[in-house]
């Protein structure tokens, strides 16, 4: 493990692990998401790969 993520790791306790945590929030923030990433992968994670 190198430096990076022995800091990155240390700081885990730190980060909303929340299994729901990329989901939208507001009513339009989904919107926002489609228009900005493309729809969602079947987990539901807007990872920016549309066609």
């Amino acid at each position: 493990m190198s430096e990076t993520e022995r800091a990155e790791a240390a700081l885990m306790d730190q980060v909303d692990v929340h299994p729901d945590v990329h989901r939208a929030t507001e009513a339009d923030e989904e919107q926002i998401l489609r228009d900005l990433y493309g729809e969602p992968d079947s987990d539901g994670v807007y990872r920016g790969e549309a066609s």
